[in-house]
């Protein structure tokens, strides 16, 4: 695991939220819950549409290693479910975001991806991230924040469906970059990428420390014994 466990801890979920709300205010949150034993008391929150598979389908790493025999790993289904949620609700946009990935900065969509005329945008390479066991993150396209305009849901439900190899046999980053041509990359850090400059009015981060934790809630006004416990 990569990150503080308080990233993946059902109090998180509270931070997760109004970060997405504050940056997107979206009209639905789609959540997908892995089968996960722990969860936030989900029906206290506005707009939040929670569905749970019947079981956790794990990361891609587990089918790899013969520990999991399905296709698709969670991450995947995750991201099929909410761009068929939104495809069924005639969404404008799908912006998909990772439970351990924070939003920072309002009006974020506009932010992220500009003026570009492409219907889909993922991460810039991760640069400086922390990878398995400590190593240097390979310098992949990023997932933990991606946007889809309304226009080429079909289109990016048909690319996440396209691939014959397993989640295993071909990472969804590497599947990404070789189906879901042309695409746009967000204009905005950091994702995996570090150092992280917490004073940018703009960003997103996944795997954060438990100090990286604390210098994004300092940067919200937020104190940190609000939200988890030291």
């Amino acid at each position: 695991m990569i990150g503080d466990d308080l990233t993946r801890s059902p109090e998180f979920f509270a931070l997760w939220y109004r970060q997405v709300m504050k940056s997107l205010n979206p009209l639905t949150v789609f959540v997908t819950d892995s089968h996960s034993p722990k969860k936030p008391p989900f029906d206290r929150f506005d707009r939040v549409a929670w569905v749970e598979l019947d079981r956790n389908y794990g990361h891609a790493i587990d089918i790899r290693t013969g520990n999991s025999k399905a296709k698709l790993s969670g991450f995947t289904r995750s991201v099929l479910l909410g761009a068929s949620f939104a495809l069924s609700c005639d969404a404008d946009f799908y912006i998909y975001v990772e439970q351990d990935c924070l939003l920072r900065g309002e009006n974020l969509l506009a932010e992220a991806i500009g003026d570009q005329e492409f219907d889909f945008f993922c991460g810039q390479r991760t640069q400086g991230g922390r990878g398995i066991e400590n190593r240097i993150a390979a310098p992949m396209l990023q997932q933990s924040l991606m946007i889809v305009k309304g226009n080429g849901l079909e289109r990016f439900i048909t690319n996440l469906l396209v691939a014959r190899e397993t989640d295993g046999e071909l990472s969804p980053e590497v599947k990404m970059e070789r189906d879901f041509k042309p695409f746009g990359q967000l204009l905005i850090p950091y994702g995996r990428s570090r150092p992280i400059e917490f004073s940018r009015s703009h960003f997103y981060a996944q795997h954060l420390t438990k100090e990286e934790l604390g210098q994004f809630l300092a940067a919200e006004g937020l104190r940190f014994g609000d939200w988890f416990k030291r």
